[in-house]
């Protein structure tokens, strides 16, 4: 077996028979430094989203959304192509969602709304083409109806 086990280092040259060159380019590479690929992100913004949050047949909310998709450079244009579903696919899914979560909690959670986008995104185009969702701005504005009944009961703005 150690006769078997030095020549097959001599053969692959490995160990104390490696050549001069080979051990200096080892040698010069740190093991735990891998290559880094450089992977060229665009980012790809989507038309605001405009969510109205319906309870007891009113309008209680508007949610207003901008978002920005994180993708390669060789996947942008077909991202791009598929802004339209994509935008269909996250209106059907927050009109859900979000109620759901305003009964949990008073205040949406931005994170939880990022990686929600982010998975309805990968199921609708598929996998491998969405990075990452960014949400640019978000903003809840109250519903027509409920301005007017503030400014009628307000006795301050005469």
């Amino acid at each position: 077996l150690s006769g078997g086990s030095v020549g097959l280092m001599m053969q692959m040259e490995i160990g104390p028979f490696a050549n001069e060159e080979k051990k200096a380019t080892v040698d010069s590479t740190p093991k735990d430094e891998k290559p880094e690929k450089k992977i060229a992100i665009e980012t790809v913004t989507m038309a605001p989203l405009s969510i109205p949050i319906i309870q007891n047949g009113k309008i209680v909310l508007n949610l207003q959304l901008e978002v920005q998709i994180d993708t390669t450079k060789k996947k942008a244009p077909k991202l791009r192509e598929k802004l339209p579903i994509l935008k269909d696919a996250y209106v059907r899914d927050l009109f859900s969602f979000i109620p759901r979560q305003l009964r949990k909690s008073k205040k949406l959670d931005q994170e939880t709304l990022r990686r929600r986008l982010r998975v309805v995104g990968q199921r609708t185009i598929g996998k491998g083409i969405i990075h990452a969702v960014n949400i640019k701005s978000y903003s809840e504005v109250k519903s027509v109806n409920d301005a007017e009944k503030e400014e009628t009961t307000d006795p301050t703005t005469n």
